[in-house]
């Protein structure tokens, strides 16, 4: 049986402006590209020269238990150069949520890192902030957790027994969080020279 020449010019033309609607869509709607860790926490990301921080990290993974293959490699060399390989691979992965774990402890800078030769706050006796002046601080001073901690006590007329209690707790948890950027108050209420 003989197929008629018009049929097939037809189905020629239908499958070329199928192709041809199809690539415009691509054009037009790009897939969308996939966030990497690197894309999402890029001011927490351990620059080359920052051996101090690499060392830490080290140290970490070695009492670890990472998932991502390139650090299980890593921590079986034990060495900073094998780290900051592992990492590079970890920042250029697709983000996900299973991979966290990994990055916030062994391959980012936490606040911690980032507050130079002062040392975090370790007790509420290394708070020198008084409660007057806390209490006087507001949205342009404050951020975070810090800010919660002001907005819960603030309306308080004498000092609040708990608030550096809750201070201390805010710092600490800030100090373990993945670097994001400044949080107003920390260098002057989470440190000590």
């Amino acid at each position: 049986m003989e197929v008629p020449t018009k049929l097939l010019l037809g189905l020629g033309g239908a499958s070329a402006a199928g192709i041809g609607s199809a690539a415009g869509y691509m054009h037009f709607f790009p897939s969308e590209s996939k966030e990497t860790f690197k894309s999402k926490y890029e001011l927490a990301l351990i620059q080359d020269n920052e051996n101090s921080i690499w060392t830490k990290k080290l140290s970490t993974l070695n009492s670890g238990t990472p998932k991502h293959p390139s650090l299980i490699s890593a921590k079986n060399k034990n060495n900073t150069d094998s780290l900051k390989k592992a990492c590079q691979s970890l920042y250029n992965s697709t983000f996900s949520q299973d991979l966290m774990g990994d990055f916030k402890n062994f391959c980012s800078k936490n606040y911690s890192d980032t507050i130079g030769d002062k040392k975090p706050i370790e007790a509420t006796t290394d708070i020198k902030t008084q409660w007057a002046d806390f209490k006087a601080k507001n949205n342009d001073t404050l951020g975070g957790k810090l800010l919660d901690v002001h907005t819960s006590k603030k309306s308080s007329d004498n000092e609040p027994s708990d608030w550096k209690e809750q201070i201390l707790t805010a710092c600490k948890s800030i100090a373990s969080s993945i670097f994001e950027g400044e949080i107003k108050g920390y260098l002057d209420i989470c440190t000590k020279q």
